[in-house]
């Protein structure tokens, strides 16, 4: 029922776009992406800059093994995690897992686990802080219509909110918290028992960093919200293409309305149709020319494709080196946490 509802959304999505392709017409969509032209790979080339921010930001958390990593290795691995994130929902969180099992064969599950749960959370935070500092400047510049207004009010604050309870859940036990929920919502007994010790070996690690190394928290937040930048910059110079008189003011808007309205729709693969239709209403709410809202959504969507691929091929790269790998990386998980080999009925995957 899941599967076959978020079909119908993507494809209500795509078709949806298709007819307001075809009312604003071609011709105009068309002239509009030949401002742009060979511009278009200048927008990839500098979207590495943020890749780079996020990537800096995961870094600093991994301590002291990172160097045994290598930045440009935690590059790879970020990459590939987040093409997962793109192609499968929800909520940028299937690629985690992937993330995970690279790092873990380098520097330990308990490790690994530890600094992308502690970078997600600085992700998301830096997210907040972001969208609360443009979505102010796109409310105080431009004549929003009321319910956009409450909409964004309503976001802001159940933002915050959100990160309050996460910051509170992660220092208190957030993987007991986990397994606590699978447990009331079916998963039996005895499915998570062999977990148990599991759970308490990262809870112990997440509230020992949180005790220790909150300045590494600081940092990664900061080069996070670095990270966030980047897709302003890109709504900047797009705007400064398609627009004789653009302005920075209507960047921050186009961008944080836009990346707002699209986090309530996570839950659609991709977000295929559904974020190009969200620009185009951003660009119209603004009183920007339709087609241009047409213009920057292919654009920025061609732009995200370009560095999902890229994760992927990188991931491809990966696992055949992997494919090879010798023997003592293939140990489980349990064993490289320090923990006691599972029963052979019910076991601990491997990673």
């Amino acid at each position: 029922m899941k599967a076959a509802l978020k079909l119908v959304l993507t494809l209500a999505a795509l078709l949806g776009i298709i007819w307001l392709w075809g009312r604003i017409g071609w011709p105009a969509i068309s002239a509009n992406l030949g401002l742009i032209g060979g511009l278009f790979i200048l927008l990839v080339l500098l979207f590495l800059f943020a890749e780079l921010a996020f990537t800096a930001g995961w870094w600093v958390l991994i301590g002291p093994r990172a160097r045994r990593i290598g930045f440009w290795r935690t590059l790879g691995v970020y990459l590939a995690g987040c093409s997962v994130n793109y192609f499968i929902p929800p909520g940028n969180l299937s690629g985690e897992p992937l993330k995970a099992h690279l790092l873990s064969r380098l520097i330990g599950f308990r490790r690994s686990i530890t600094s992308i749960t502690v970078h997600k959370h600085a992700e998301i935070t830096a997210l907040v802080l972001f969208l609360s500092g443009c979505l102010t400047v796109a409310m105080t510049q431009f004549a929003l219509p009321s319910g956009l207004r409450n909409l964004i009010l309503s976001l802001i604050v159940g933002m915050w909110i959100f990160v309050a309870l996460v910051s509170q859940i992660l220092k208190r036990r957030a993987f007991e918290t986990l397994r606590r929920g699978l447990a009331r919502i079916g998963i039996r007994s005895e499915q998570i028992k062999p977990h148990w010790q599991a759970t308490a070996s990262l809870d112990r690690w997440l509230a020992r960093f949180y005790k220790t190394r909150m300045r590494a928290f600081y940092w990664s937040t900061l080069l996070c919200l670095l990270g966030w930048c980047g897709g302003l910059l890109e709504t900047y110079l797009v705007l400064r293409w398609l627009s004789a008189k653009p302005s920075l003011g209507t960047a921050v808007a186009v961008e944080s309305l836009a990346l707002a309205l699209n986090s309530l729709i996570f839950f659609i693969p991709g977000r295929v149709g559904s974020a190009e239709a969200v620009r185009v209403l951003v660009f119209s709410v603004l009183g920007l020319p339709a087609a241009e809202g047409v213009a920057y959504s292919i654009v920025r969507r061609g732009r995200e494709v370009v560095w999902a691929i890229l994760g992927l091929l990188i991931l491809l790269a990966m696992k055949t080196r992997m494919g090879g790998a010798p023997k003592r990386l293939l140990v489980p998980v349990q064993e490289r946490a320090g923990l006691p080999a599972p029963s052979p009925k019910v076991g601990i995957p491997e990673a």
